[in-house]
């Protein structure tokens, strides 16, 4: 009895030492699979450029190099700010122009819209009204002599260049300008015969001009407003003859153009 407990000890022994209780089968093996998850993650730089300005002036202070021949100084100043605000539309005005400095008994007011497509380029529209009536002391158009009055519409298209993108700028302008000029004056003395009159007729009549011009000025552009000094010339042409004692302002040929202005900006 005792031999038989043995063997059936042994054999309960030699199963419960099989896996999961099972018996290999032709020798093979069991083996659990594990899963291990894989995360793959890629790094990207992205250089940033930073916002500088790069201003170039035109003093000589190095040694000339293959990159800068001319040894010119790159350091930045002030007059080169680019930061000023800048608008679409500018409205500008003239407050001294030739009409007053020649002879302040003649109105004229005007100025010009300037459509500004960039920091440096312009369409500009010009705009006048001009009006001369006879004035005490006036030895032209004296109201002693003459009755009614000359008046003259101008408008006329341009483009401006400005030559830096900066706060202050030295730009320049060329276009046209149409003029149309009205006279309506009586000449009190050409019923009187017994009188020496070598002064303009009476004329009733209307002369249009085309003046061409070429200016150059100086700009201060700010936040908003903006301050212009303008001169150069322009060449009158007219269908009809233009007395120079009339109108001091516009004549035929050569002619000087002077003005300050006032501006702001719209959008």
């Amino acid at each position: 009895m005792k031999t038989w407990s043995l063997i059936l000890l042994l054999c309960i022994s030699a199963f419960s030492a099989i896996p999961n209780g099972t018996i290999p089968d032709n020798g093979s093996e069991i083996h659990d699979t594990v899963y291990v998850e894989q995360i793959i993650r890629d790094t990207v730089y992205i250089p940033i450029k930073p916002r500088t300005d790069t201003v170039y002036s035109n003093k000589k202070c190095c040694a000339p190099t293959k990159e800068n021949p001319l040894g010119l100084d790159t350091t930045k100043y002030l007059r080169n700010d680019t930061s000023y605000t800048h608008h679409l539309i500018y409205l500008h005005f003239d407050l001294i122009s030739i009409p007053w400095l020649i002879d302040t008994t003649f109105t004229s007011v005007g100025g010009n819209i300037e459509f500004s497509t960039s920091r440096k380029n312009s369409l500009i529209l010009n705009f006048r009204y001009s009006k001369m009536i006879p004035q005490i002391g006036n030895n032209v158009f004296n109201d002693a002599i003459y009755e009614g009055n000359i008046s003259q519409y101008d408008i006329g298209l341009g483009y401006r260049h400005y030559f830096r993108p900066s706060k202050y700028s030295f730009y320049f302008d060329v276009g046209g300008n149409w003029l149309i000029r009205k006279y309506d004056y009586i000449n009190t003395w050409d019923d009187k015969p017994d009188l020496y009159n070598d002064r303009p007729h009476s004329r009733h009549d209307t002369a249009t001009l085309f003046a061409p011009y070429l200016h150059a000025g100086h700009a201060f552009r700010g936040e908003r407003a903006t301050f212009g000094f303008e001169y150069g010339f322009s060449y009158g042409v007219s269908d009809k003859d233009l007395l120079q004692k009339e109108i001091s302002y516009i004549s035929a040929g050569l002619q000087l153009d002077l003005r300050l202005n006032i501006g702001v900006g719209i959008f």
